[in-house]
C-alpha cells in the first residue's frame, strides 16, 4: 500500500499529465514508472493472498470453549460477523474511498488506506501476546510434497466402473450416476 501511495506522492514516479485538447503532448510512462506500479500491485496481491485465507481460520481459533454447543454458536456468530464486516469493508472501499479519490485526489485517496493498514498492523502486533496460537503438528511443505507425489504416482489410475455405468464409491457410500443437471446449468451460463 505504501508503494502504491508513493506512486502518487513522488513527482518523478507519476507519468506526465496529458492535455486532452492536444493528444500529441502525451508521453507514455517510463519502464521505471511501470515497474514501481506493477511491483506495488504484486506486493499487494501477495499480501492479500497470505492474509485473507488465514484470517478466518485464525479468528476461529481464538474461540476457545470446552462446551461444544457454545462453541458452535460462537463460531456461527463469528462467521456471520466476519463476512458482514468483509462486505462492509468492500462497500466502504468502492464508495467512500472512491469518493475521496475523486474529490480530494489520489494522494488522500491512497493515503487513508495506508493509515488504516498501519493502524490494523499496529493493533495486531500489540495484541499478539493475547492470541491463542495453535501448535504446528506437521510441516506444510512436507504435506504439499506428499500430495504432489501421490498425485503424480496415481495420475494414470482409472476408477473402476460398475456394470450399470455408475461410479465407484468408497466407504459404502450410495452408488450414484452422474446427471446432466449440472452440465446443463453450466452450458446455460456460458450460453448467456
Amino acid at each position: 500500500m505504501i508503494l502504491l501511495w508513493l506512486t502518487t506522492m513522488i513527482r518523478d514516479v507519476k507519468p506526465p499529465l496529458c492535455d486532452p485538447r492536444n493528444p500529441s503532448t502525451c508521453k507514455s510512462p517510463t519502464p521505471i514508472q511501470y515497474t514501481l506500479l506493477y511491483s506495488a500491485f504484486a506486493f499487494m496481491s501477495i499480501g492479500a493472498g497470505g492474509v485473507r485465507p488465514c484470517s478466518l481460520a485464525f479468528g476461529a481459533d481464538q474461540i476457545d470453549t470446552k462446551d461444544v454447543t457454545k462453541r458452535e454458536r460462537r463460531l456461527e456468530s463469528f462467521f456471520g460477523w466476519y463476512y458482514s464486516m468483509a462486505i462492509m469493508g468492500v462497500m466502504i472501499a468502492i464508495t467512500a474511498i472512491v469518493y475521496i479519490q475523486d474529490h480530494h485526489g489520489w494522494r488522500v485517496g491512497f493515503g487513508i488506506p495506508v493509515i488504516l493498514m498501519f493502524i490494523s498492523t499496529l493493533s495486531f502486533v500489540v495484541a499478539y501476546p493475547l492470541y491463542y496460537k495453535m501448535k504446528v503438528e506437521k510441516s506444510l511443505f512436507t504435506s504439499l510434497c506428499q500430495v504432489i507425489y501421490v498425485a503424480w504416482k496415481n495420475r494414470r489410475i482409472e476408477l473402476p466402473k460398475l456394470v450399470d455405468g455408475s461410479w465407484y464409491n468408497k466407504n459404502d457410500a450410495n452408488v450414484t450416476k452422474p446427471t446432466d443437471n449440472l452440465r446443463y446449468s453450466i452450458y446455460t451460463c456460458f450460453a448467456l
